[in-house]
């Protein structure tokens, strides 16, 4: 029987359901969820499809790099064009479409022989046969999928085989499991490159294998796309050292499978014929390696080793670096090395500090390595419970910074570092995992490796112990880690990423803005402002200059387009200095995966945008830097701790029939800034919006941004739409102050109206202030209606008073938002210094 009463709740919510979905669909960017296949080989061309939301006549697919050309042959497919001379690695694809630039997918360009994924193949029996020497672009594209391969191999080849998932962009847990041909598993991995597999093994006999392709839970779904080598070629897993001098010829070790192929060549530079050194990887699944299911000694790791010379760039942004890197990796300098015949690059780290190769014998406090800040070190973990040592004289008062690399530069480790006396009797500091986090939760900064400075008690020696608190059974010399040793000499990183929630590029409507997140990593004493700037701008777009106030490590930066700024796609191109002087990177970011438990976020090789439709509103903020008084004239207000900000916001409608109210808040503020919100009534244009500076806010440059919300008619559906808008950025500069005035705590919060009050107050005097101090009762830009009020005046050491106030019989009712103490320093009889404080007062009625 059916119950009328059910059904149309059902209907309710299915109504609800579709309209909060057209109104979240109106607001979401353009997303790009899937490019399939997900990589190509050089010199070749192949067709692509493409795959997200939001993505409305699609017109355009384009690539980091400019060489790669793509042709439109259908709704969502393209010809892709790879020449021969794009290098090898990972590279960013993005589509426009009608919403403007889609968020970015991997793309891999390899020097391998592509293959696509055919079904059936989910089975051993009716494995998809492939040859040596391939890349397979596949996808577990629905629950409980498996794919599987078979290939032919001969004994004693080497065959490497490695899936990418985490590594492109993909949704996919990978797990790699290989059989010979009667059935028998030989070996599987779950997790080599953190999630992504890899098993290296040699082949026991000639013959068939096959290679089963799944997700860890058995999930699927077109975003479960991957790569699958089968390679016999030279592989480079790691290098000792792990890090070279910017710029200088260093002698390097490669290590990883069938280098021993590889002859020399000017591009490589090699120093010596190929030495191979087999080193036994423990096989144990445990630490992420792979794990051993038959007994059989010829499934093995043998490592080899490539010793050669090469010449470090001297800066790592002078090249494109075809690499996927994290967002932990923000302040990490490296460049991609290649080796000829090689299937892929690898990443060596840059460094401007002179590096030095750990000694065999250092793992007891009595035999610790002398070394001389500043310097680099480069080492290995070998064994589980090693302990590294060394040795270092320091003079007192000198401020010195550790920090050691493993998480960052793909290394199996979670370091620790110990800072003891010179007997190494006793712990002076400790260094963990540096988890503090200047990003944003979708978009991560932290990592797991040391950072930490400490002063010098006193002339001496002292120890330092480098440890792996993983740890392990086994012996795996892929446990590298690079180690600095310096003094304080200050520096930061930057990320810029588009301000959403969601994965997004920067796309700017004419005559509206959009927002870029910018997050600072200061590192070795680095506190002052940073200044952000773009350069080059292209034509109908404006980027002013944002501040990143002292210790403040988030800034949002404003880009705008004109109202005849044509449609075009181009990088922002930005540069930064600071008011310490010290160096620093800028680097574009995006996020990958929302759709996870953890979000999931990289950097970017460029920072594209794109003009698209035009805004139906524009707002305009304004800091208040002048003010009108009755005393002394026009006034330039000088901002300090312990005074309050004012904004003026200005709302230009292109509908002039869309009349709704404004709600106005900040974002972007500097952290010791409280947040405040205001809202402009409907048929109303201007408003304001009061910050007050805390008197323990450092002085210096700052940035903040308005943001808005109000309702628009859509000019299709002719249906109201909400929507956010941001302001111009608001930058300012925080002086020292002469006083700093408060409200008494015990004075009234309240006046009815016709009553009179009596409110305490004090002016603090500070950094030697004795001159007059005139205070009074005001709002932003405009005299406080229905209130009077005398100002008082402090002379010679005064510092507490008191302020009649009366509130008229027409006062408006409520609370009486950003009214404030406001006082003015004299000098000279002149107006100079400037203090305010919130009043927080409401008005009632006579008769309450």
């Amino acid at each position: 029987m059916k119950r009328p009463g059910r059904v149309s709740l059902f209907a309710l919510i299915f109504l609800i359901q579709v309209l909060v979905s057209s109104v979240l669909t109106a607001a979401t960017p353009p997303i790009l969820d899937s490019v399939f296949p997900c990589g190509g080989q050089q010199g070749s061309s192949l067709e692509l499809k493409v795959a997200g939301t939001g993505l409305d006549e699609v017109t355009r697919l384009i690539c980091s790099h400019s060489e790669i050309a793509a042709e439109k042959i259908g709704k969502d497919q393209f010809r892709v064009s790879i020449p021969a001379s794009v290098p090898v690695g990972t590279y960013d694809l993005r589509v426009l479409c009608r919403n403007g630039l889609s968020s970015p997918r991997s793309f891999i360009v390899g020097n391998r022989a592509e293959v696509l994924e055919t079904e059936p193949n989910e089975k051993l029996k009716s494995a998809q046969a492939v040859s040596l020497d391939v890349s397979i672009n596949g996808c577990i594209s629905q629950k409980g999928d498996v794919d599987v391969y078979r290939f032919q191999a001969s004994q004693g080849q080497r065959v490497v085989l490695e899936c990418l998932a985490e590594r492109i962009d993909s949704s996919l847990r990978p797990i790699l499991e290989v059989f010979d041909s009667r059935g028998r598993r030989l070996a599987v991995n779950r997790g080599f490159f953190n999630n992504d597999p890899l098993i290296s093994f040699r082949v026991p006999a000639d013959g068939s294998y096959e290679v089963k392709v799944f997700d860890l839970i058995y999930s699927g779904s077109p975003n479960h796309f991957y790569r699958l080598d089968i390679d016999t070629g030279p592989r480079m897993l790691f290098t000792v050292p792990t890090v070279v001098q910017s710029g200088e010829t260093s002698q390097i070790s490669i290590y990883g499978w069938n280098l021993n192929r590889l002859k020399n060549g000017p591009e490589q530079q090699l120093a010596q014929e190929a030495a191979r050194r087999s080193l036994e990887l423990g096989e144990d699944s445990s630490n992420g390696q792979p794990q051993l299911i038959q007994n059989n000694p010829t499934v093995g790791n043998a490592l080899e080793r490539l010793d050669l010379t090469i010449k470090a760039p001297a800066d790592s942004d002078s090249i494109l670096v075809p690499l996927r890197r994290g967002s932990e990796q923000t302040d990490l300098e490296s460049f991609a090395f290649q080796l000829e015949e090689g299937h892929a690059p690898l990443s060596i780290s840059l460094t401007d500090l002179p590096v030095v190769l750990e000694q065999e014998s250092h793992q007891t406090s009595q035999t610790a390595q002398q070394i001389a800040y500043p310097i680099e070190v480069s080492g290995q973990l070998i064994s589980g419970d090693e302990q590294d040592w060394y040795a270092f004289q320091a003079r007192r008062g000198e401020v010195l910074w550790f920090e050691a690399w493993g998480q960052r530069i793909n290394s199996p480790v979670d370091l620790d570092i110990s800072l003891l006396d010179g007997a190494g009797q006793k712990v002076l500091a400790r260094f963990t995992d540096h988890i503090s986090n200047s990003g944003s939760r979708q978009f991560s900064l932290s990592h797991l490796d040391p950072v930490g400075k400490w002063v010098v008690p006193a002339d001496g020696r002292y120890l330092i112990m480098i440890r792996n608190l993983r740890g392990g059974l086994d012996d795996d010399p892929r446990r590298v880690y690079r180690f600095s040793l310096r003094r304080q000499e200050p520096e930061f990183h930057l990320a810029v990423v588009p301000h959403h929630q969601k994965q997004a590029s920067l796309n700017i409507e004419r005559g509206g803005r959009a927002l870029l997140a910018v997050y600072a990593i200061r590192k070795r004493g680095m506190t002052e402002s940073i200044r952000v700037s773009a350069v080059n701008l292209p034509p109908g777009i404006e980027c002013p200059d944002v501040w990143l106030g002292p210790h403040t490590d988030r800034a949002l930066l404003t880009v705008s387009a004109s109202e005849s700024a044509p449609a075009f796609v181009e990088n922002l191109q930005l540069k930064v200095s600071s008011a310490q002087g010290a160096g620093g990177r800028i680097s574009g970011g995006t996020l990958v995966r929302t759709d996870l438990p953890n979000a999931t976020s990289r950097l970017t090789t460029g920072i594209p945008l794109a003009v698209t439709d035009t805004a139906p509103v524009k707002i305009t903020a304004t800091p208040q830097l002048t003010r009108k008084h009755d005393l002394f004239g026009e006034m330039k207000l000088r901002h300090a701790p312990g005074s309050v900000l004012d904004v003026a916001v200005q709302v230009d409608r292109r509908d002039l029939s869309d009349q709704a109210e404004v709600k106005l808040q900040g974002v972007g503020l500097p952290q010791m800034i409280q947040n405040q919100s205001a809202v402009i009534p409907a048929g109303v244009n201007k408003g304001y919006l009061s910050f007050y500076l805390p008197p323990y806010l450092p002085e210096g440059h700052y940035t903040l941004t308005i943001q808005a919300e109000t309702e628009v008619t859509n000019p299709k559906t002719k249906k109201k739409t909400s929507v956010m808008l941001f302001s111009n950025p608001v930058s300012f500069e925080v002086k020292p102050a002469a006083f700093v005035v408060a409200v008494d705590t015990e004075s009234p919060r309240k006046i009815r109206r016709g009553e009179t009050i009596q409110v305490k107050y004090s002016a603090r005097r500070i950094n030697g202030f004795i001159s007059k101090i005139h205070t009074e009762v005001e709002a932003p830009a405009v005299k406080v209606d229905g209130l009077r009020v005398r100002g008082v005046t402090f002379v010679g050491q005064t510092e507490e008073g008191t302020l009649q106030i009366i509130a008229n019989e027409d006062a408006p009712l409520g609370k009486q938002p950003f009214i404030r103490l406001s006082a003015v320093g004299v000098v000279e009889d002149q107006a100079v210094y400037h203090g305010s404080c919130f009043l927080n007062l409401e008005i009632t009625n006579s008769t309450e």
